[in-house]
């Protein structure tokens, strides 16, 4: 390796180039051949050799399809980053606690956390310049479509069907609490004839007060706190309109040497977030949930909720049995609460921030982008029958992968679980079609493998 010089290559000027369609397929052909010679050699070490050629083949091309998926999804997240606010907030609170734990130690150690403070600093900054970069290129995305009506009425399309989905997220965590409460409220009436008298009154009126709380998780209730998380961000575009200019004007300024009357320093620049501006707005929404949530099942310290009054008042009448799937119950009700909450409060807000800038279309686009590039090894196959086969086997579970990925996130799934389950289903349907292809294009299939058998060296068992 030391020996070669990687800056003088010799070309091999004997070969003419082809300017025609086929040396056009040629010169992209080559590099997908390439890379399928490398994904089917590294799948040889993983297939067992027992296995016949056409359940290798079919494995090779299910691995190749999640790898795709994988790469592609990665790399729409890569033109897309969104990291989530609770990352930054994480981020920003161990930085803090290093700090402060360096400012009374001295010593070694105190050194180590005073530059994992630096280092926490640093990445909490790069994350906002990536987050500020992606709202910036939405943002810059949307005025260009603004300016037809064409262009506009289609992402404005995207945009309301992505926000659907996510809305429907939320009204089905929401759901799932509803049943919850409704089993917890069919074990309640269960026990209240084994109450007294006087406890029935104090059982009632806690009953009362539990369908007071329970009207916040409501349909009408929902909708409202997301038509007020809408009209929160009606001046978000503009805002962050103002701030480009502002920027721009900072950075010009900064080049030309000239002196801005509203400068700001070029870091403040480069780790604007279009949250910031609606930070206090969202974390008080959360907080409201957090305290009727609290009111019903308690906050796990010195607030006890409505759900343990209760309790506490049909314990005498309980066995150990009935008493501990009655906790129960309560336990799975707090659990469904507060992902519900979070949904809505923090999942959500932060994708309806993203929507109202326009992430929804700039995402479409970029997948549409990446699968352009998986569906040119359909355009240089051989034949008719070896272009469908490498559709059903290959593009179409590549796109359908990439496809659930994009709608995951719009549910609001994370990024990575939307990769992986993406990657997953991608697999699984390639297995299908590979099934499929083998069916329908018996022939095509046994050509292939006599091609590959015969680089190398195999032999292909008789049917």
């Amino acid at each position: 390796m030391s020996g070669v010089n990687y800056n003088s290559y010799n070309y091999n000027t004997t070969v003419p180039f082809k300017s025609g369609e086929q040396g056009g397929l040629n010169i992209v052909k080559k590099p997908i051949d390439k890379v399928e010679d490398i994904v089917n050699n590294t799948v040889d070490t993983f297939v067992p050799e027992s296995q016949n050629e056409e359940k290798k083949k079919s494995h090779k091309t299910a691995i190749r399809v999640g790898s795709t998926v994988l790469v592609l999804s990665a790399f729409v997240a890569l033109l897309n980053p969104k990291f989530s606010s609770s990352l930054v907030n994480k981020l920003k609170t161990k930085s803090k606690k290093a700090a402060n734990k360096a400012k009374v130690d001295s010593s070694l150690l105190g050194k180590w956390n005073k530059a994992k403070e630096k280092f926490l600093n640093g990445l909490t900054n790069t994350i906002q310049v990536l987050n500020n970069g992606n709202s910036v290129k939405d943002e810059l995305f949307q005025k260009l479509c603004n300016k037809t009506m064409f262009t506009k009425s289609i992402h404005q399309r995207i945009t309301k069907g992505f926000d659907k989905i996510s809305r429907q997220t939320v009204y089905g965590k929401y759901n799932s609490v509803s049943k919850q409460m409704n089993t917890l409220d069919n074990i309640m009436q269960q026990y209240k004839g084994r109450l007294s008298a006087e406890d029935k009154i104090i059982f009632e009126q806690k009953l009362k007060e539990i369908d007071k709380l329970q009207e916040y998780f409501g349909s009408d209730k929902i909708k409202e706190r997301l038509i007020k998380q809408e009209n929160l961000m009606q001046n978000l575009e503009k805002d962050v309109t103002e701030k480009i200019v502002q920027a721009k004007d900072t950075i010009v300024g900064r080049i030309k040497g000239k002196k801005i009357d509203n400068e700001m320093k070029l870091k403040d620049v480069c780790t604007f977030w279009a949250e910031d501006s609606l930070m206090l707005e969202r974390n008080s929404i959360e907080e409201q949930g957090t305290n009727i949530i609290n009111s019903l099942v308690g906050d796990g310290k010195t607030k006890k909720g409505a759900y343990q009054e209760i309790i506490e008042l049909l314990a005498p009448h309980l066995n150990k049995e009935e008493k501990q799937a009655f906790e129960e119950s309560i336990k799975q009700a707090e659990k469904l609460l507060r992902k519900a909450n979070k949904t809505e409060c923090i999942e959500y807000f932060d994708k309806k921030r993203d929507l109202v800038l326009g992430s929804a279309p700039t995402d479409v686009v970029t997948a549409i982008a990446s699968l352009i590039a998986s569906g040119i090894a359909i355009g240089v196959a051989d034949s008719k029958e070896d272009r469908l086969s490498r559709l059903i086997s290959g593009a179409l579970p590549v796109f359908a992968g990439l496809g659930v990925s994009t709608a995951l996130t719009a549910m609001l799934f994370s990024g990575g679980k939307g990769m992986a389950l993406g990657t997953g289903s991608g697999m699984v349907l390639s297995a299908l079609g590979s099934a499929a292809s083998h069916k329908l294009f018996p022939k095509n299939n046994q050509e292939t493998l006599m091609a590959e058998n015969k680089q190398t060296g195999g032999v292909i068992e008789n049917a």
